[in-house]
């Protein structure tokens, strides 16, 4: 029996309160040229995005630059997602910070991680249409 894959879903009631007229989006992943390019996309839809490659390039990015929303990579070498989550979290002064787990995990296996259900916002699937991830975004900083 198959099952229909995850794509896309919000996963908590946070307020993502925009911090800035164009909504601002780090794409944090290990993979360089993926991240690139996916806030390349962002920002052809009106994005304010930049592309960090793992854990210490995000925190050295949010240093001087604010996001509103957050997109990360699980499966990342030296940190991976859910410690960066934690870290983000931590660092940032906002509590209306996003963040959206963009994995090829099963939305099942990231569930499972309690760390999880506390640092994440929202789940999508990589291989998903960005369109589909630009509308959760939306959602998360639309209420």
């Amino acid at each position: 029996m198959s099952r229909t894959p995850s794509t896309c879903k919000r996963w908590s009631a946070r307020e993502v309160r925009l911090l800035h007229e164009v909504p601002r989006v780090l794409v944090v992943d290990d993979n360089a040229g993926a991240a690139e390019a996916l806030a390349i996309y962002l920002s052809y839809e009106g994005v304010e995005a930049r592309a960090a490659n793992g854990c210490a390039e995000a925190l050295r990015c949010v240093k001087d630059w604010v996001p509103d929303v957050v997109v990360l990579d699980i499966m990342m070498p030296e940190r991976d997602g859910y410690e960066t989550a934690s870290a983000l979290r931590s660092y940032l002064p906002t509590h209306s910070l996003g963040i959206v787990a963009f994995t090829s995990l099963d939305e099942d296996h990231v569930k499972e991680t309690g760390k999880a259900r506390h640092n994440f916002d929202g789940y999508c699937q990589k291989g998903t249409a960005p369109t589909a991830l630009l509308a959760l975004m939306r959602n998360l900083w639309r209420g």
